[in-house]
């Protein structure tokens, strides 16, 4: 069955429209004289609405969001009493429940982010608070007690930190992974079931929005497993392209892994990859743990590497010689150029090294990042004046805070410049970031963050579109042109006219 779409507006990408759209039974873009060749055909009238290529999210964590879904949404909870209420009464509805888990707490709000505040509703079990830029936790001190973290000593770190106050106690905060982890590494395991049952939630959720493909940013041990349960349901929507995250202090074991997952996943036929490998090159602004050039206004440190530079080389070099794909995470501006240096050293790489962040950067970085094909993979929802944002003035200064996202500076140097959501540390709705991007706010009372770097509709569309399939070395092109799968999206109304795009509704994917 050929099918003909038309009477509405058809966007195929590469600033390219039509008024009619055909696709073969095979799923393929077509002209028309196979339309009209065809024995079985049939036309599906738009009534109007707008035809686009489908979205893809170029840096997410769909399993983690499906986890954190099944626990208590904080996310509304603005004041110490709302929070410790909510916690309150979750406890009282659940007392069989061991370990409480809620999500997400606002940095920004005027709490006193301490155990003893999340004390006053729970003593009896371990509580655990994911901040809003999910490098941040919050616990009472039973979670503290339960880590071994309450009897007069706090491990060293290589990086991260738990907060004490002038006693030396833990005050409750952990940031960054290494410090963490000394909690989450003791919370209760979901099942493999209940991994499924999260992660199809959260590729229904996806596929919902208009998204077909996204990228897994950090895979650790069982998670790649699941992906491939959940595709031997039958149920999974989306494709997929896994990250597994390099661990400094395992990655020269877990890489053996790696590969042999890779291997695992091949049975997919391309609807799961395995092909890429995360590094953390630092951490995030609002624990100062962000690389930065010039030092936190704060602390009058430069923030926190994650590995020993020598360390890191040698990792990337044999992620490299192993075929795998190169992605980083780096959002201080000298986190950007340590990876660049690194990366200068590598050669004929398999995909697009992948800098995944690129919060604060400056035209030289740019420059290099262009000159050596790396690919910016950035957030666009991030591009406001809101809270996550508005937190990290004190330690950046308004001269950094308003420089970044520079995304209208990375198109104009040539940067392959993706988006993506990170979800759930931000929305995973396209419609939401493409907005955002086009705008530099979300609500009409918002003061736009530097408007100087807003980009087009259609640079926002090649962003969540054609740019993530460059990313992917991809064979196929994320347009609607001839000859390329029909992954399309059908919105309500057409986003380059649209006079309210953030109320754009997808209709279809």
């Amino acid at each position: 069955m050929v099918t003909k779409f038309h009477n509405g507006e058809i966007y195929l990408g590469n600033s390219t429209f039509t008024d009619a759209l055909f696709v073969s039974a095979e799923g393929l873009v077509v002209n028309q004289e196979v339309f009209e060749d065809s024995t079985a055909k049939q036309e599906v009238d738009l009534a109007g609405k707008f035809l686009s290529p489908a979205f893809r999210d170029g840096h997410a964590h769909p399993l983690f969001a499906g986890r954190e879904a099944r626990g208590l949404d904080i996310s509304n909870c603005l004041t110490e009493d709302a929070l410790v209420t909510a916690l309150s009464n979750y406890a009282s509805a659940n007392p069989a429940l061991n370990w409480i888990d809620a999500a997400v707490f606002d940095r920004s709000l005027d709490m006193r982010f301490h155990r003893e505040t999340l004390d006053r509703a729970v003593t009896d079990r371990p509580v655990v608070l994911h901040g809003d830029d999910h490098h941040t936790l919050w616990v009472n001190t039973e979670a503290l007690q339960v880590a071994g973290l309450m009897n007069g000593s706090v491990p060293t770190l290589e990086a991260g930190s738990v907060d004490i106050d002038e006693s030396g106690i833990p005050t409750g905060i952990l940031r960054e992974w290494p410090a963490m982890s000394l909690v989450m590494d003791l919370a209760p395991k979901l099942t493999q079931e209940q991994d499924v049952e999260a992660l199809l939630w959260s590729d229904t959720a996806l596929a919902a929005s208009g998204i077909v493909e996204c990228v897994d940013a950090w895979i650790d041990r069982g998670m790649a497993e699941t992906y491939l349960a959940a595709w031997k349901t039958g149920k999974l929507n989306l494709e997929y392209t896994l990250c597994f995250r390099a661990d400094p202090a395992s990655f020269s074991e877990d890489i053996t892994y790696f590969i042999e997952m890779r291997e695992a996943l091949e049975v997919t036929q391309g609807q799961i990859k395995g092909t890429s490998i995360k590094f953390f090159a630092d951490g995030v602004f609002g624990s100062q743990t962000a690389l930065v050039s010039d030092p936190y206004l704060t602390s009058n440190h430069h923030g926190e590497a994650t590995w020993q530079l020598d360390e890191l080389k040698t990792a990337i070099a044999l992620a490299h010689e192993n075929g795998f794909q190169i992605h980083v995470h780096a959002i201080g501006d000298a986190a950007t150029e340590l990876t660049l240096d690194v990366l200068e050293e590598l050669k004929d790489f398999s995909y697009p090294p992948i800098i995944a962040h690129a919060e604060l950067t400056n035209q030289n970085l740019l420059n290099r990042m262009t000159a050596l094909g790396v690919v910016a993979c950035v957030q666009p929802y991030w591009a406001q004046n809101n809270g996550l944002l508005l937190s990290c003035l004190t330690q950046l200064g308004q001269s950094r805070l308003d420089s970044l996202y520079a995304f209208k500076d990375m198109f104009e140097t040539g940067v392959t410049t993706v988006f993506s959501s990170d979800w759930p540390i931000s929305t995973y709705d396209p419609i939401k970031g493409l907005a955002v991007a086009v705008n530099r706010k979300e609500h009409a009372h918002q003061e736009p963050h530097n408007l100087a770097q807003a980009i087009s509709v259609e640079q926002g569309i090649t962003a969540y579109s054609k740019n993530v399939k460059l990313m992917l070395n991809a064979s196929n092109t994320g347009t609607l042109e001839l000859g390329q799968p029909f992954d399309a999206v059908i919105l309500s109304q057409n986003p380059f006219k649209a006079s309210d795009l953030i109320q754009t509704k997808v209709l279809a994917t």
